[in-house]
């Protein structure tokens, strides 16, 4: 075998590319950043970040912090509350 058809070791850390879904910007719109968008595609929230920024960046977030009817991330406000999985007591906002 040549050098140049020596076949490379794949070690795992080479992942293929994965493009951006058609539907992509529809199902954002509808579901937000969240588990079940991943869980939809299959995929992480890395890739689901990069597609975000191929489908439009900040005009796409914007339009689903409209669509939402003020939330970007709905979970997101109650998250603040929760520290080390105890609830904050008092005058958190």
């Amino acid at each position: 075998m040549s050098a140049e058809t020596k076949r490379q070791p794949d070690t795992g850390l080479i992942r293929p590319y994965r493009p951006c879904p058609a539907d992509f910007r529809e199902r954002f719109l509808e579901m937000g950043q969240s588990k079940e968008i991943e869980e939809h595609y299959r995929t992480n929230w890395r890739v689901i970040r990069r597609w975000i920024d191929e489908a439009g960046g900040e005009a796409l977030r914007a339009e689903r912090y409209e669509r939402s009817k003020g939330f970007a991330r709905p979970n997101k406000r109650s998250a603040r509350r929760y520290v080390m999985g105890m609830t904050l007591k008092g005058g958190v906002k």
